[in-house]
């Protein structure tokens, strides 16, 4: 919705988490689960 050519905007996926505060290490969860942050761990989609 933000740009006029669809191959600008971001993924679906990207939306979804960014929606749910999936936000990366401050948020302890994003492409990696950070619940240990020694030891990060990457999420399965």
């Amino acid at each position: 919705d933000e740009f006029k050519e669809r191959r600008f905007a971001a993924p679906p996926l990207l939306k979804r988490m960014v929606l749910a505060g999936w936000n990366g290490r401050k948020a302890g969860r994003g492409f990696y689960d950070y619940s240990d942050p020694a030891k990060p761990v990457a999420m399965k989609f």
